[in-house]
């Protein structure tokens, strides 16, 4: 069908499938992944959709995995890889020797998993029973919704009838959160392909070795009911069939930021007045929060909070500090709510939108108003964006529409614990300045209209010419 002849509603319906699509795909997960061994394909399933396990007798007994976080700068192109050890017994429960091509993912199995999954298939070492075996690699179809095949290491074995067989391997994982600066190291251990096997999975053990000594602090986010032992977190399961929520995921403090953070807190211990430290301990804070690319997608309250006190008491020894004022003023600004609710990366917000009558605003904007008077030319994340017509000029002077009216500043503040010190600026009352309408203004107006004219016309005659009825 020729795609003139669609009525406005077909036009409007394929469009809206297009932006779903576009949607789904843009909303995929970044974690890296690790996974247990699994069944072959069922030979009835094929090519015509996605893994499903052969039928089988044989049992995962036990599993044992050992992951282990390398230290490693977090800065550099190539980050060491994460080493991973595994180790299944597996039991022939049936009547009849068994023999197949278990296989092992090198990349994630559905939608939603990890889709920075880097492992090479020269990285894996199989062992069956002590001893080596060969590898191939074999393909499966994407999941519903999603759109890579599904690669995976395969390997022979035959089990025989209650009889315990051991299956080993070790591979390694580069450690993309390191790679990419964000201040964390992802670990994921995937135990639904373990479901495949026959019954339930009786024991389960996995540790996972940072290269610090683990404490509360230093973990983001991970499955609950971990123990913790010196530089060890550890996860003990019994008698469990594994279903996709059940995978393992843990963020962690990289091993750099978190060894620089605490070398810090050292310094400024030892010496409260070092200007210098305090601010280097603000940054690293600061690199906690997760932001990209024009959203917050979360704000650590406990990093933030800590930040705010370094960065107060970076202004309080330096007052004479246009950057210790910025930076002030850009956590305060990033750890607002109202702020947050406006950039966070989905969900719908009902916070209120930013406002100028919000002491908190206020004080965010004298901390810009030193900045600037020092000789700062920063500008604050997505601040245009909240407040177009409102601007900090070089003189510290607050510019605003008509139509908008800027309370005095606060003289006190709300934050955690140590008011920043802010030097004396030539005004301390913002100035309100009418916007005049400009000759250019008026011409790039003229412009638009005339641009929406052709526009118009281009449509009127297309729709006259393809018959399609408006």
């Amino acid at each position: 069908m020729n795609e003139a002849s669609l009525s406005p509603n077909h036009v409007f319906i394929r469009a809206i499938l297009i932006c779903t699509i576009c949607a789904l795909f843009g909303s995929v997960s970044v974690q890296p992944v690790k996974a247990d061994a699994a069944p072959p394909p069922d030979p009835t399933v094929g090519g015509v959709g996605p893994y499903q396990p052969q039928k089988t007798n044989v049992q995962m007994m036990s599993e044992t995995v050992f992951i282990d976080v390398p230290q490693s700068p977090s800065n550099i192109q190539e980050p060491k890889q994460i080493k991973v050890k595994a180790s299944f017994t597996m039991r022939n429960q049936g009547q009849m020797e068994e023999r197949m091509q278990v296989i092992f993912p090198l990349t994630r199995l559905g939608y939603g998993e990890q889709s920075l999954y880097e492992v090479e298939i020269s990285s894996f070492g199989v062992k069956v029973d002590g001893q080596h075996v060969t590898t191939s690699e074999i393909t499966t179809p994407p999941e519903v919704g999603d759109y890579a095949e599904v690669r995976w290491v395969a390997f022979e074995v035959t089990f025989p009838v209650q009889q315990d067989i051991t299956l080993q391997v070790e591979y390694e994982m580069l450690n993309e959160y390191g790679k990419y600066g964000e201040g964390f190291t992802g670990i994921a251990y995937i135990l639904e392909t373990g479901a495949g096997w026959f019954g339930n999975i009786l024991s389960a053990e996995i540790s996972l070795r940072l290269p610090y000594p683990v404490v509360e602090e230093a973990i983001k986010s991970a499955n609950p009911g971990y123990l913790i032992a010196g530089n060890e977190m550890r996860w003990n399961l019994t008698d469990f069939e594994p279903i996709r929520e059940d995978n393992l995921e843990v963020k962690v403090i990289h091993a750099d930021y978190w060894t620089s953070i605490l070398d810090l807190r050292s310094k400024v211990k030892q010496n409260p007045n070092d200007a210098v430290a305090w601010a280097s301990l603000g940054d690293k804070y600061f690199d906690l929060i997760n932001r990209r690319e024009g959203y917050i997608f979360e704000v650590d309250r406990h990093f933030t909070e800590l930040g705010i006190e370094a960065r107060q008491q970076a202004v309080k020894l330096s007052p004479e500090s246009s950057d210790a004022h910025y930076k002030l003023a850009e956590i305060l600004w990033l750890s607002n709510p109202s702020v947050i609710n406006k950039f966070r990366m989905g969900g719908e917000s009902t916070a209120p939108e930013p406002s100028l009558d919000d002491p908190a605003i206020q004080e965010i904007l004298q901390e810009m108003q030193s900045a600037r008077f020092l000789g700062s030319t920063n500008d604050l994340p997505y601040f245009n964006k909240v407040f177009p017509n409102v601007i900090v000029s070089t003189n510290g002077i607050i510019t605003v529409t008509p139509t908008q009216t800027l309370a005095a500043f606060a003289t006190s503040t709300t934050l955690p614990t140590v008011t920043p010190t802010v030097i004396a600026l030539p005004s301390s009352t913002p100035v309100t300045f009418p916007i005049e309408t400009s000759s250019s203004v008026n011409l790039g107006n003229l412009v638009l209209i005339a641009l929406g004219l052709i526009i118009v016309g281009g449509i009127y005659f297309y729709s006259r010419k393809t018959k399609l009825r408006f």
